[in-house]
């Protein structure tokens, strides 16, 4: 039976965040909460939201279908009952608000993912140079991937070292109006992930993907500042910043491409990101800075 299965999920997760069932049925009797009390705060929600999606990740890598877990939220929901009063003290409550609130005295928070993690920076905004807010290191350090400021200009970009030279890229995303769900490349492990990629397992058939082309390429002296420390010349592409929400919006376990082309159109670099806790690195850019308990935490639904 499904949910007997569901119950034995106590493994951790390469995200280091609690994957087991007691943890998802916590989130959801928050979620239930706060739709019938409004127990949170807007960036208190995104991040409940942000947790929940990865524990249905993890049930679905576990063998959970996604209709079997629309089905049990869907009664965890219709069985949820209390006074508004109570709703504040609910386990799932306290433990979600527990959690955010550790996470507002840290200007650093790193969030694994299951092959790559997004690393979130708040404060020490310079107007001389731009630095990386959200960023994640692509293919052992090759390249960055994320978001940057630099005083009040914000934009997501790529930046490498390289000594091709790439005219233009592109990345390609799952397109969730034609594929509803991320599509397992390997067929259950019987085949090699694409490019032998591990971050690439999941993803979506080429006539299923949106193509979101770089709006210009970076400044030498901007890729310089973005790109990974030593190495070959330094270039970049910055992208629509919608394509922020599109990437937060897929699934945790899934891989979104880059693609870097030369002049004449040909394929000369590749790069995977792994789409991870990117919601759950933005709900955290948008705490309240406390008073520092340290500088750096981690995925902020460590606790147990």
């Amino acid at each position: 039976m499904w949910l007997a299965s569901l119950t034995l999920l106590t493994a951790q997760s390469a995200m280091d965040i609690d994957a087991s069932f007691d943890a998802y049925e916590l989130r959801l009797e928050a979620r239930s909460a706060d739709q019938e009390c409004a127990v949170f705060t807007a960036v208190e929600r995104d991040l409940l939201n942000a947790a929940i999606k990865r524990s249905r990740d993890d049930a679905v890598l576990q063998g959970a279908s996604p209709a079997q877990l629309n089905q049990f939220e869907i009664r965890q929901s219709d069985a949820f009952e209390t006074s508004c009063r109570a709703a504040f003290d609910l386990p799932g409550v306290e433990r979600h608000r527990t959690e955010v609130l550790r996470l507002t005295g840290f200007d650093q928070a790193r969030f694994e993912g299951r092959e790559q993690g997004w690393t979130a920076q708040r404060g020490g905004v310079s107007d001389d140079y731009a630095q990386w807010s959200i960023v994640q290191s692509l293919s052992q350090g090759d390249a960055n991937f994320g978001v940057f400021q630099q005083g009040d200009e914000t934009g997501l970009a790529l930046s490498l070292r390289t000594s091709l030279r790439p005219a233009y890229a592109v990345a390609f995303l799952r397109d969730t109006s034609r594929e509803p769900y991320p599509v397992d490349m390997t067929a259950g492990g019987l085949l090699p992930p694409p490019d032998n990629d591990p971050v690439s397992a999941w993803s979506a058939p080429s006539d299923r993907l949106v193509r979101v082309f770089a709006t210009e390429a970076l400044s030498v002296q901007r890729a310089g500042e973005l790109a990974p420390a030593a190495g070959a010349p330094a270039v970049g592409f910055q992208f629509p910043d919608t394509l922020v929400a599109q990437l937060a919006s897929l699934a945790p376990r899934e891989g979104a491409r880059i693609d870097l082309y030369d002049a004449t159109g040909v394929v000369i670099d590749r790069y995977w990101v792994e789409i991870g806790a990117l919601d759950a690195a933005m709900g955290f850019m948008r705490l309240p800075r406390m008073a520092p308990q340290s500088t750096a935490a981690t995925d902020p639904t460590t606790s147990n």
